[in-house]
């Protein structure tokens, strides 16, 4: 299970990143809305933010910043609400890059070759969430845990480094 878990964890990341590429992509050449603009995604600290997530995620299940697509990582022991919290903070970005992409699509701003790929519409957002469920299901034997999340934000304030993440969420068990 650990690697199609690690594998798993990868896919459904993958596809977000591509929705932060595609909203980086139309920063820099100047074809995002002011609307867009002014949430500040697609930018360097939108993506150094959604790494700190998921490092946070990796420390808590795995006991490690970096997990690799198949890699043979064994889930640590785990407090479920406190995994359940860390992940759908994460997931919390990534539905918020497809949000603003589906709103530009909506509202005709989308490029051409954004439209032509198919990126930021229902199904798009179709196969990302069947990406999640599957690690819900490995993890946490049912199809979604949004439901079950108690803090979707994350705290304001400092953001720890790595060291002190570390200290803070590797469980017991690693």
């Amino acid at each position: 299970m650990s690697r199609l878990l690690s594998t798993s964890i990868t896919a459904e990341r993958e596809h977000a990143s591509l929705w932060w590429g595609v909203l980086n992509q139309l920063r820099i050449s100047n074809e995002l809305p002011e609307w867009v603009r002014a949430k500040e995604v697609g930018s360097d600290a939108d993506y150094r933010g959604a790494m700190i997530e998921r490092s946070t995620v990796n420390q808590a299940l795995f006991g490690t910043d970096e997990i690799q697509s198949g890699g043979d990582l064994h889930p640590c022991a785990f407090e479920y609400q406190s995994l359940i919290d860390l992940m759908e903070l994460e997931r919390t970005r990534y539905l918020t890059w497809w949000t603003l992409l589906n709103e530009m699509r909506a509202r005709k701003q989308l490029p051409e070759w954004v439209v032509t790929n198919r990126i930021g519409h229902g199904p798009d957002h179709e196969r990302w969430s069947d990406k999640a469920v599957k690690v819900n299901l490995m993890l946490f034997g049912q199809p979604h845990v949004r439901h079950l999340a108690t803090q979707l934000r994350m705290p304001e304030g400092p953001r720890p480094d790595s060291r002190q993440r570390t200290a803070s969420l590797t469980p017991v068990n690693c």
